[in-house]
């Protein structure tokens, strides 16, 4: 048993051993990281003892809903391979949460910066609500209560576990989450905001680079799906799912992988 489980769909096995390294800096409790994708494990990490891999040629959502039933952390954390955590600051989190009556229903909301290090409004609450959004503001208006998107952050795992982990309707990790962040906000949680962000992400917007079959499916599958579910006056009701759901998904991503 773990204190944190750290689950990473990924593409980009070259970055792998960096990303480690940076958690190696962040965090000194226990911890594991769980990567699931189709390229094999570096060999920097291979004889690591707190690093599980598993070869798959899915989605990413499928990918990480893996990366969950594998886990064996008291808490769970999400991010992508394009991530570098800032020193100290899961360390921080967990000293944050010192602070507060924790519960199985505590979720301590992550932030994080992308593109840009010194974007000021990535930094702010209101970035992390679905008010503050384009593309989530017409969710919000079907809500009785104000809603948060949760992108990263420290989630109990028997909490996530419960409700179903991710909806793997949805394709991409993104939308996904924010799925998994109505359905926990409807569950009620206690949801506490970490006062410094824990990651910096890199960022190719749109199409570019191998961000393309993330971009297609994003918007024109997974968002239209999402509208679907949410914008209406059930929109407050949906809580659990079926942790098994990967299973009914394609075992190969035709929009990245059809070659393979």
């Amino acid at each position: 048993m773990y204190d944190l489980s750290i689950l990473v769909p990924g593409i980009h096995n070259e970055r792998w051993p960096f990303l480690y390294n940076s958690i190696q800096k962040s965090a000194s409790c226990s911890w594991e990281l769980i990567f699931v994708g189709p390229y094999p494990l570096p060999s920097e990490l291979q004889n690591k003892s707190n690093v599980k891999y598993i070869q798959d040629y899915g989605q990413p959502t499928r990918c990480r809903q893996q990366a969950l039933i594998a886990s064996e952390g008291q808490w769970i954390f999400y991010g992508g391979d394009d991530v570098t955590f800032f020193p100290n600051s899961i360390d921080y989190a967990f000293e944050q949460l010192k602070n507060y009556w924790v519960t199985d229903k505590t979720v301590l909301l992550g932030k994080y910066t992308e593109g840009k290090r010194d974007n000021p409004e990535m930094l702010s609450d209101k970035y992390y609500t679905f008010a503050y959004h384009d593309s989530t503001r017409p969710i919000q208006q079907w809500l009785p209560y104000h809603a948060w998107i949760i992108m990263a952050g420290l989630i109990p795992a028997k909490l996530i576990k419960d409700l179903g982990g991710w909806d793997c309707q949805f394709q991409v990790c993104a939308i996904g989450c924010l799925d998994l962040a109505l359905r926990m906000q409807n569950y009620g949680i206690d949801l506490q905001i970490c006062h410094q962000p824990f990651f910096h992400a890199e960022h190719l917007p749109n199409m570019t680079g191998d961000h393309g079959p993330i971009a297609h499916a994003q918007i024109y599958y997974d968002l239209p799906l999402l509208y679907k579910i949410y914008c209406n006056p059930s929109a407050n009701q949906r809580t659990y799912i079926n942790i098994n759901n990967w299973e009914n998904t394609s075992k190969i991503w035709n929009l990245r992988f059809k070659n393979e």
